[in-house]
């Protein structure tokens, strides 16, 4: 029989990754906020503006979501 399965580790990846992606988002905001080398007026004044913020919101949520586990799980000590 199968003992029941240990989902810390994945409880801990998600909790990670969810934290990176409110950073990365965070980011994109503060960005698209200050008009950090024109991106804002760029992404706003494009044709298809949600489409083009709904991709930059998923370029950096891949990004820092992907950052923030790969940080946690190097930082994890030897012995979980």
């Amino acid at each position: 029989m199968r003992k029941g399965f240990d989902t810390r580790l994945l409880r801990f990846l998600a909790r990670n990754c969810v934290l990176g992606i409110l950073v990365g988002w965070s980011v994109l905001a503060g960005m698209l906020y200050f008009d950090v080398a024109g991106f804002g007026t760029v992404l706003f004044n494009a044709a298809d503006r949600w489409l083009a913020l709904l991709m930059a919101a998923a370029g950096f949520a891949v990004t820092f979501g992907s950052l923030a586990m790969g940080t946690a799980i190097f930082l994890l000590p030897k012995e979980y």
